[in-house]
């Protein structure tokens, strides 16, 4: 109940039980605000254990008409990722016709991975003049 003044008295529309339940749900709500963030901003456990047991892998980017690095050496299990960071289309070919990727344009990539040892001679066939090497050594 709320005095206004001595001749009048006004009713408090809101009980003691019901200011509570607010009070408890901003503080319900201030823990999961709290648990949502330390989740999100934690590593997820499972999320490691899959990347731990993860193939390598291997960049080869295409700039400036030209694959950078030029050669890499991988181990069999190696997914080679080739990235065009240009303005021109590029494709990736391989001399021996193990692998050929479609038109890769500006910041598009083309993967394979590499499960026999050997070396791999490759190319873009738009721009002959762009040559590349894979190694793949047997891991020791």
């Amino acid at each position: 109940m709320t005095v206004r003044d001595p001749m009048h008295f006004v009713a408090n529309t809101k009980t003691s039980g019901e200011v509570g339940c607010k009070v408890q749900n901003v503080l319900r709500a201030l823990r999961l605000t709290a648990l949502f963030t330390v989740l999100a901003s934690a590593p997820c456990l499972a999320e490691e254990a899959n990347n731990a047991g993860a193939s390598p892998q291997a960049t080869v980017t295409m700039d400036h008409n030209t694959f950078i690095p030029s050669e890499i050496a991988v181990v069999p299990g190696t997914t080679v990722t080739w990235v065009n960071k240009e303005d021109m289309v590029h494709t990736v070919v391989d001399a021996n016709k193990g692998f050929r990727s479609k038109f890769i344009t500006k910041d598009t990539s083309f993967s394979f991975t590499f499960v026999t040892a050997g070396e791999y001679d490759y190319l873009c066939s738009i721009h002959p003049n762009m040559k590349g090497k894979v190694i793949v050594k047997p891991a020791s």
